[in-house]
């Protein structure tokens, strides 16, 4: 077996993990564990423990930050989005010139969510904040057993911390910054405007889709939104099928997760559908339990589309059509 199948067969596996162990201790968004088992996959384990590390140290330090400053801001709006604004601003600049820029994305995505929070359900910001450090480790820690257990290199060395390289230039980082506070912004009054549904999920899916090079962002952004399709298409006929019969949910996502994981973790233009089709899979399927209904699993799909649409018509306009220089 390749080390890219063993990879897949890992990720599929700490998914199934991570899912049960959050449905077991009664979660609220069990899907968080069984995305942070996703998103750090790689068949480096160096690349692996790396991420798992930095998610749940960015993770933390944002849950923290946010709830204490959620609490001040809960009633002021205005200052909300600015503070929303800001965090997106430098988790983008972060994570292309930072060495650990994963940790300075994530903590700065988790304290923009908490503050969202403040904004639509401040009632439920102590839950969330709870609930978020949770799903995060629990994801991480099954993500990284299986591949330590199933994954290439198995029973082999303890994986290392690895400083990454920057991804761009300071002035194209500034930049990029500049459009995922003004996205940010737009998403806000176009989700006030039109009451669109689930406003974290839009908010997600708009800033993990910026990247340092302008011409990769409209490249990904074509590639999660048809990700999106054919993940939420496949988690969608699942639902229909019989979503609660256990055994048929079991087989489905493992199946699901493990083709998805495959192209996602191949190198190959296409690497990225994977990715999106996966989390979209993931967010269909994965709830408080196996799904009964569609109406949640659309409204999250909707959330993703409708983020990944405008963050990419604002790189489209504002972003030169030549790819950003490369750091000297």
């Amino acid at each position: 077996m390749d080390d890219v199948t063993r990879q897949a067969f890992a990720t599929a596996t700490g998914v199934l993990a991570a899912v049960h162990v959050s449905l077991m201790m009664g979660l609220a968004e069990p899907y968080w564990a069984a995305l942070s088992v996703m998103i750090i996959a790689n068949v480096d384990r160096d690349a692996l423990f790396t991420k798992g590390l930095l998610r749940i140290t960015g993770t933390l330090v944002g849950v923290t930050t946010g709830y204490v400053v959620g609490q001040w801001m809960e009633g002021l709006p205005v200052q909300q989005v600015v503070l929303v604004m800001i965090a997106a601003a430098i988790g983008t600049y972060g994570r292309q010139r930072s060495a650990y820029g994963y940790a300075w994305f994530y903590g700065a995505l988790t304290f923009a969510l908490l503050m969202l929070y403040t904004m639509v359900q401040p009632q439920d910001l102590y839950q969330f904040a709870h609930y978020r450090c949770y799903e995060i480790i629990i994801g991480v820690l099954c993500g990284t057993l299986s591949s330590w257990a199933l994954g290439p290199r198995a029973g082999g060395l303890p994986a290392h911390i690895v400083a990454q390289a920057a991804t761009g230039t300071a002035e194209n980082a500034r930049h990029q910054s500049f459009i995922a506070a003004l996205g940010v912004l737009a998403i806000i009054l176009t989700w006030s405007a039109f009451d669109l549904p689930q406003l974290p999920q839009v908010l997600i899916s708009s800033l993990v889709v910026l990247d340092a090079d302008p011409m990769a962002t409209r490249h990904r952004g074509a590639q999660r939104i048809l990700g999106c399709i054919l993940g939420g298409a496949a988690g969608i006929a699942v639902v229909m099928i019989d979503a609660v019969n256990q055994w048929w949910f079991i087989a489905a996502l493992f199946l699901g997760v493990f083709s998805f994981a495959r192209l996602h973790l191949a190198k190959s233009p296409s690497a990225y559908i994977g990715t999106q089709s996966a989390i979209a899979y993931l967010v269909t399927l994965v709830s408080a339990g196996p799904p009964t209904s569609l109406d949640a699993p659309i409204e999250r799909l909707a959330g993703i589309v409708i983020g990944v649409s405008l963050m990419t018509a604002l790189v489209w306009a504002l972003n030169p059509l030549k790819p950003a220089p490369r750091p000297a």
